[in-house]
């Protein structure tokens, strides 16, 4: 349903108009969101799944920002590389398939385990949405979390397995990603020692519309 955004009282929820009317709206996205989330901007709600208990009936899961869509449900990232690993299009895992998901590997869970070139590689996946001047920058709030589980990734290469951070950017507009070490340096350094240490950093954009999100294109991390 379209709606344009009013305002946010906090992380989880959104103020929205739909014509004459206000709206409450979850946000599923527990990021700052502040380039994407302006009065005025353009939004796309889903319907709660009927039956649910959830105090608001909608959520927020697209953003229009200039003439593009940026989807904001994190949760997505996840199953568009799934989807497109199961049709052999993710650069750099082409062949690569899911053997299990949601994995326990020392204190955390991480989000694939891949089989690829008859080797298993533990996988975490991360959703992108904040993008300046064409490269995407991850995150935009800081994440202990992230930062704990990039920790684990290494040292279970060091260990001799194989691993990969991969970065889906829910948008079309990223021409390279960056992490961004002015909002979290503890996860830009964790993200650069991994890389030394052989883990693999992969970035993606995406095409966000309205009808779904798709993976489009590998794209290059940076580390300046």
């Amino acid at each position: 349903m379209p709606a344009l955004f009013v305002a946010r009282p906090n992380r989880f929820l959104v103020v929205a108009r739909v014509g004459s009317r206000r709206v409450r709206a979850a946000s599923s996205d527990p990021g700052r969101l502040s380039e994407l989330l302006r009065p005025g901007a353009r939004l796309l709600l889903a319907p709660a799944t009927p039956g649910s208990r959830r105090r608001t009936r909608y959520t927020v899961v697209l953003v229009r920002k200039g003439r593009a869509w940026v989807s904001v449900v994190p949760a997505l990232a996840n199953a568009v590389l799934a989807g497109a690993l199961a049709r052999g299009g993710a650069p750099g895992l082409r062949d690569a398939r899911v053997v299990a998901r949601e994995v326990r590997h020392g204190r955390s869970r991480f989000d694939f385990l891949l089989l690829h070139c008859g080797r298993h590689v533990l996988v975490e996946v991360k959703s992108a949405t904040l993008v300046e001047n064409g490269v995407a920058l991850f995150p935009d709030a800081p994440t202990a979390r992230g930062a704990r589980h990039v920790r684990e990734l290494t040292e279970h290469v060091r260990r001799g397995g194989l691993a990969a951070v991969v970065f889906v950017v829910q948008r079309d507009d990223a021409t390279a990603l960056r992490p961004h070490a002015g909002n979290d340096p503890a996860l830009a350094d964790a993200l650069g020692e991994a890389s030394r240490a052989g883990v693999r950093v992969l970035a993606y954009a995406c095409r966000a519309t309205p009808q779904g999100v798709t993976l489009e294109r590998r794209i290059p991390v940076l580390w300046r």
